[in-house]
């Protein structure tokens, strides 16, 4: 199965191999320690409390939209917001199987389905990286939050990645042809001056958590190889610089001290 970011996290992506391409990416990455540290960091400063409504904007397979259930308990309510069909599916069919309370329903996180000041926390991880206007969705979801409510945003910023192995000129070619298949590549860097004009304080603490690779990811790589055909097609790298970036790096891989990292950060905005 051929990955494109292009088709990928799409509202309108439903065809099985774009479907399977999403899961198995949220999958890799709720796998992740680097990603769990960072969500572990967020909850304990200003997690969901029992009996609060909270929402998880771009649910995805609900994989945190159930753990906001367990948090808040029978008497709160968590809601996962996902535009894309089929991802909703596979988040009820997970919800169900686990027993858990959870309810998903259609959204984009600039149409949040929800009246103004009824949650109390809104829970939203990389998602911005692929929202076109991040402010009108930052703007949505100061409107749903109760005074005194909180909203945890966790997004990339793709300009903090790093390559070994691979010549920096080319790494830096790469990332850019990378960089521009996304929406909002470099969402992260632009949270505080969006939540602020959105209305909301944002905590002095950032967190931060550098998603570290697995090896077995970096082999052969897909996303090293689109973002790498991408840079060859802008005439920004060639074929041979093109071969040589995802010959270097697989081979690193295989050898076990390849190092491939892209920078999430964690901002915890409060409604006032």
């Amino acid at each position: 199965m051929s990955f494109s970011l292009g088709r990928a996290f799409k509202p309108e992506s439903i065809d099985d191999d774009a479907v399977a391409q999403m899961v198995a990416i949220l999958d890799q990455q709720d796998a992740m320690p680097s990603v769990e540290r960072l969500r572990v960091w967020a909850l304990g400063h200003a997690g969901p409390r029992p009996g609060e409504s909270v929402i998880d904007l771009g649910s995805g397979t609900g994989t945190m939209t159930r753990r906001l259930a367990a948090a808040v308990g029978p008497e709160g309510r968590a809601l996962g917001v996902e535009p894309n069909g089929m991802l909703r599916g596979v988040a009820e069919e997970r919800a169900a199987a686990a027993g858990v309370d959870a309810v998903f329903c259609q959204g984009l996180a600039t149409e949040i389905p929800l009246p103004d000041a009824s949650v109390d926390l809104v829970w939203c991880e990389r998602v911005l990286q692929h929202v076109p206007d991040a402010q009108a969705a930052i703007r949505e979801m100061a409107r749903v939050l109760r005074s005194g409510g909180r909203a945890l945003l966790l997004d990339s910023d793709h300009g903090s990645r790093v390559d070994s192995d691979i010549d920096p000129e080319v790494a830096h070619a790469i990332t850019v042809a990378f960089m521009a298949q996304l929406a909002n590549a470099a969402a992260a860097r632009h949270i505080p001056r969006q939540a602020a004009a959105a209305g909301l304080v944002v905590d002095p603490d950032i967190g931060s958590s550098a998603v570290v690779f697995p090896q077995d990811l970096l082999v052969d790589s897909p996303m090293l190889r689109m973002a790498a055909e991408q840079a060859v097609a802008d005439g920004t790298i060639t074929r041979d610089q093109a071969d040589e970036a995802i010959r270097g790096q697989s081979e690193a891989a295989r050898q076990g001290w390849a190092f491939s990292t892209v920078t999430v950060f964690g901002f915890v905005c409060r409604k006032p």
